[in-house]
């Protein structure tokens, strides 16, 4: 948490903070993802009239998500780059245009939870699905086995839709 009282004393006070994200575990679209900061990095604090604080920082992420056909962990890496605009008094922050304004949960009284601050931007840059590598063979749709770590006897075959009136009517001839 970074207390903003000193940046908010004087218009035009600008201060730089050292920080390091320690490690995130946070649920995206219901996936549970861990996040951390490569090293730590500046975050720069200026104020810029009544209420109103830039907020600017640029790090890299290391993410940890789960692959989306195998269910294996991926290690993946994002760079981040922020800049916002706060006003701390009603909560909002602007990133470029002044006429949008987004409601935050990163400020607390005045104080700027960093951690909050770098998921909430880390959700915008996030794809929704991720794959460990592009022959990745997922999993068995009948028994589950890992199919880029092993093989099943499973029947794999998928019947075609348009010939399952067909087989509806074998079936129902067929002698027991």
């Amino acid at each position: 948490m970074l207390n903003l009282y000193d940046v908010l004393s004087v218009v035009g006070r600008e201060s730089i903070n050292r920080v390091d994200v320690e490690k995130l575990q946070a649920n995206f679209q219901g996936e549970n993802i861990v996040v951390t900061c490569k090293q730590p990095f500046d975050v720069t604090l200026k104020h810029i009239e009544k209420d109103v604080v830039s907020v600017s920082f640029e790090t890299e992420v290391d993410v940890i998500r789960t692959c989306s056909r195998c269910l294996e962990e991926v290690n993946c890496e994002y760079q981040l780059s922020v800049f916002r605009n706060i006003n701390v008094a009603n909560k909002e922050a602007y990133i470029d245009d002044a006429s949008e304004a987004d409601e935050i949960s990163y400020i607390e009284d005045c104080n700027l939870d960093v951690d909050m601050l770098v998921l909430d931007e880390l959700y915008t840059v996030l794809p929704m699905n991720v794959i460990c590598k592009d022959e990745c063979k997922g999993i068995c749709k009948v028994c589950g086995t890992n199919l880029n770590e092993s093989t099943c006897n499973c029947d794999q075959t998928v019947p075609d839709p348009r010939m399952a009136v067909f087989s509806d009517i074998f079936n129902q001839f067929k002698e027991v």
